[in-house]
């Protein structure tokens, strides 16, 4: 019983961590220049290399989640540990440089709702230590077994319900930066 719960919360956080990994390079990829304004704007690194690496990210967490999913058929939860982690680890880093210099982040087409808010830094870190405490639940719910089809199904729906919860969190920090915004303009 325990084993097929452990199962089906592996498969679900692995589920909902790579389609975040490929929804943010889908927004990347249909937005390209969006986002190469938004890397450029956020001054955290010189002009030439944030415009190569804006052409490069989205590939980047493509391949990831290649490997990943190459790595989870093999039964190398490590390889996709390490994957995910290090991108996410990246991310938090860029974010965290962002709230120590005290920048304020435009949306460069990342978000699932594709908002124009302005989210802090600080929500965006504190985010990507959540995402990273999934992929540490991920990595500490490995089973031997690859899991039957039951247990795959379950896995798919919380994979499901963990992508609405986060996208419902999404969704609110952007509404609070917006109305954030509105109460600045209105005083």
């Amino acid at each position: 019983m325990l084993s097929s719960l452990l199962q089906v919360v592996h498969i679900g956080v692995l589920g909902f961590l790579l389609s975040l990994v490929l929804a943010s390079a889908h927004h990347k990829l249909r937005a390209p220049g969006q986002f190469r304004q938004a890397l450029v704007g956020y001054e955290l690194l010189p002009g030439n290399l944030a415009l190569t690496l804006a052409g490069i990210v989205p590939f980047v967490e493509i391949s990831v989640i290649a490997v990943a999913v190459l790595a989870f058929a093999l039964q190398a939860t490590a390889v996709t540990t390490l994957m995910l982690s290090g991108l996410l680890l990246t991310y938090a880093a860029f974010l965290s440089f962002a709230m120590l210099t005290g920048r304020s982040l435009a949306d460069c087409g990342c978000s699932l709702n594709g908002s124009d808010a302005n989210v802090k830094p600080a929500l965006l870190v504190i985010r990507n230590l959540a995402l990273l405490a999934l992929v540490a639940v991920f990595h500490l719910t490995q089973q031997v077994s690859t899991g039957t089809l039951s247990e795959w199904l379950m896995g798919i729906t919380f994979s499901l319900l963990l992508f609405i919860s986060y996208s419902s969190i999404d969704g609110l920090l952007e509404n609070h930066a917006l109305l954030k915004n509105l109460r600045l303009r209105h005083d």
